[in-house]
This record gives C-alpha cells, structure tokens and sequence, in this order.
C-alpha cells in the first residue's frame, strides 16, 4: 500500500525573479493529496507562473519546495506526479488529436483508450486532424481529454473554460471533477471563480506576488 505525502504540493518562503521583474515574494503554500484549489489574480498577477514552477518548468530564485514529496529542484522525478495543462493548450500542431494523446501516454509510460477519450469531449471526428487546424475551442478540448487520460496525481490546469461555449465549459467541470473523485490534487487558475470552485473549492488569490486565503 502506498502511503502519501502529507502535502501534495508545500513551498516555503519561496521568490522568484524573473529577468529584473520579482513575480513570487515570500510564498508559503501547503496544498494536501486530493485538494482541489481555485487560484485567482489579476492578469499578470503571476498565476501561469506559480503554475510553472509547481510543475517545476521553473526554479525559485530563493525559497524551499515540494511535490508529492520530492524537492522541487528535482525536476525529474517531480515531472512523474505533475501534469500541467497551459492555457493554449501545449499541443504538438504537426500531430493529429490521435496522435497527441498517444505521444503523452507513450511519454508517461502509461496506456489508455484513446479513441474514447477523443469521443468524451467531442472529437471523434476529428481524430485524424493536426492539432495546427483546430480550433482554439478544440484545443482547449483536446487538452482536457489528454489531462483526463494521464491522470496525473497533480493536475495544474490554466484557464480551462476560457474559448470554450456553455457545453464546452460544463465537459470541464465534469471531468476535472472525475479527476478529484479520482484522487486528483489540482490547481485551477482561473477567472471565473464560481465555475472552478465547484470542482476546486479552496480558493487562494495572488496579488503583488503573495498569496492569500480567499
């Protein structure tokens, strides 16, 4: 039986500069396995890059942190815990749906289903187009449907509902709430609150590089 870390997710006073610019001042975060947390902020409050860091795509300037119980420096075996679904998506544009869904399976080590997946989120007929010809509403939902295969046990996801009509926006929340029921820790950044706090009730906001309890 495999015993969990006490924190999904910890940092610890942790900044970050970036160029002359300091985006993170002092951030203490304890997020436990399973948590699911609303992030909020202003547009360029620093919310994608907390995300980043998180996914350990960047290094604090100063400061401590850990995924899944492994130090945050570690990119390598943090990158085993964590998927990270950004806001245009992170498609491969020369692949097909079909063929970006099995490359992140392929990439992971893992196996599933991927014609079922293409169909849970309404691309099944589009699973022979290159991801350069959807759009950005597709994208968006083939995104959704890799982050739904993978399963990662963190799952950071940027502005999910953004390109995205009434239905589109529902599918998310449903399946980020599978992922939950799952076991899923996640992270939402997002601007609207009221849809992301139903699959991610915790609600934390960013603001001149600090975060606080909403």
């Amino acid at each position: 039986m495999t015993t969990l870390p006490a924190h999904a997710l910890q940092l610890r006073g942790v900044w970050l500069r970036l160029g002359h610019e300091v985006i993170l001042r002092g951030v203490d975060l304890d997020v436990a396995p399973g948590e699911g947390v609303t992030l909020l902020g202003e547009n360029g409050a620093g919310k994608t890059t907390l995300l980043r860091l998180l996914a350990s795509s960047l290094r604090p300037t100063r400061g401590e942190g850990r995924v899944m119980g492994f130090d945050l420096r570690d990119s390598r075996s943090v990158r085993d815990f964590v998927h990270l679904m950004p806001v245009d998506a992170g498609l491969y544009p020369d692949l097909t749906c079909a063929e970006n869904l099995d490359f992140a399976l392929r990439m992971h080590g893992q196996r599933g289903d991927v014609a079922a997946a293409l169909g849970r989120v309404g691309l099944g007929p589009a699973a022979g187009r290159r991801g350069r010809f959807l759009s950005a509403g597709m994208r968006k939902r083939l995104a959704l449907a890799r982050a739904s295969l993978l399963r990662r046990p963190v799952t950071l996801v940027d502005e999910p509902f953004a390109n995205l009509d009434a239905a589109g926006r529902a599918l998310v929340q449903e399946l980020l709430g599978e992922l939950r029921d799952g076991g899923v820790t996640l992270v939402v950044a997002a601007h609207e609150p009221a849809l992301a706090q139903q699959v991610a009730p915790r609600t934390l906001t960013l603001a001149g590089g600090q975060l606080a309890e909403a």
